[in-house]
């Protein structure tokens, strides 16, 4: 399996994590996170502990201190993710799992970037990063204690510097910025520290409004969209219409309006159930899309058993061999329910808009199909809908 295939696999279901928030996979997400960056300081004061010129810049008590308490994180975590993939098929975690999770991971970090020098260093961006993380993955009440936590233990840091009892930056011998350029540890530690957690930020934030993106789209679908056949919904297709007869006003090109209506529908509920009922529809639905237009034509369900398509470019001719299509696929179905077969038929009414009337032609199109019906349905009934100035005239002459 290539690299890109595992990504396009991996991508929904890490938005689907994302937006289900269970708890046991999203402890294991934010451990297998947290993880690589809580090991990048360890390995980066490993190194300053075993090199004697990068271990000047440290306070060797204090960076042993820090050591001790990032591997007790890290064992932690390791435990919460071997807990957490034992179980991952399942909803079955402890209620206080999520807040060991992130508790100790943002404190933490919040604890390292005091060490460090709040303002100096980019430890900061390492905070924000797992806080945005455990944001994203847990409900607010979660990260609640971590973040009072870290609040206090940052506003009584900023005290006791500025009352002169701890000096600031506790765990450094010196000063990361003194005014010249950095040393040559700094400048190693602050690149490296800085680009892995920007990188990790980034990604954070480009896959979370890629995720919040492609979910404001699928909702925009359901507005749009039927749910039962998958067509336009009336909503859709009365947008579509209005556009198109603006289209057709400008320039006087033909289209036309199908509207179709399954015969006898609702004793077919009453005999064969509503079930059976859904899947004509489905079927019809399916019909549709495959006689049209992709991105040209727009088939929809507008209600009940009533289907309509807008065919814009379309003469009454062309509209009339398209219902032929829809009408013999619609007759050549049958369909199976409790081992019985059974099938159906529909009648059309088609009209070909006037004048960009595009109202005055859903309603010529829907006489239409009342007439199919009423001359024995299973047939078509097509017409050129009347402009609306000779539908004044006409009711102006009954009038007299």
């Amino acid at each position: 399996m290539t690299r890109a295939r595992r990504w396009r696999e991996l991508k929904p279901w890490l938005a689907e994590q994302l937006l289900a928030r269970r708890p046991v996979i999203s402890c294991l997400l934010f451990s297998a996170a947290a993880i690589p960056m809580l090991l990048l300081f360890t390995g980066l004061h490993t190194f300053a502990q075993v090199h004697p010129q990068a271990r000047a810049f440290y306070h060797p008590s204090a960076l042993m201190a820090v050591q001790v308490l990032l591997v007790l994180v890290i064992a932690g975590l390791a435990g919460v993710s071997l807990h957490c993939w034992g179980r991952r098929k399942t909803d079955a975690a402890c209620t206080w799992l999520p807040m060991l999770t992130v508790t100790p991971t943002v404190v933490v970090l919040i604890a390292l970037a005091i060490a460090y020098g709040l303002k100096d260093t980019p430890v900061s961006v390492s905070v924000l990063t797992a806080i945005l993380l455990a944001r994203a993955l847990f409900d607010f009440k979660t990260l609640k204690p971590s973040l009072i936590i870290g609040a206090g233990m940052v506003l009584v840091n900023e005290a006791l510097v500025a009352q002169g009892l701890v000096p600031y930056a506790p765990l450094l011998s010196g000063p990361v910025f003194t005014g010249d350029g950095l040393a040559w540890w700094w400048q190693i530690w602050c690149r490296v520290v800085l680009n892995f957690s920007l990188l990790l930020f980034s990604g954070m934030v480009f896959f979370l409004f890629n995720t919040l993106g492609e979910r404001r789209r699928e909702l925009e679908n359901l507005v749009r969209t039927d749910m039962l056949t998958g067509l336009a919904n009336r909503r859709s297709f009365m947008t579509q219409l209005e556009i198109e007869s603006h289209r057709h006003a400008r320039s006087k090109r033909p289209f036309c309006l199908v509207m179709c209506d399954v015969d006898h529908f609702k004793k077919i509920n009453d005999t064969w159930g509503h079930p059976a009922g859904d899947a004509v529809l489905v079927e019809l639905g399916r019909i549709l899309k495959n006689t049209t237009r992709e991105q040209i034509d727009t088939a929809a369900r507008i209600g009940g058993e009533e289907f309509a398509v807008l065919l814009p470019e379309t003469g009454l001719a062309q509209a009339e061999r398209v219902a032929q299509l829809m009408s013999s696929g619609v007759r050549s179905q049958i369909f199976v329910y409790d081992g019985k077969q059974f099938s159906v038929t529909q009648s059309v009414g088609i009209a070909q808009a006037c004048d960009g009337d595009g109202d005055g032609a859903m309603r010529v199109a829907d006489d239409n199909l009342y007439i199919a019906k009423r001359q024995g349905r299973d047939r078509i009934v097509a017409s050129v809908a009347t402009s609306a100035v000779a539908q004044d005239a006409k009711v102006a002459c009954a009038l007299k």
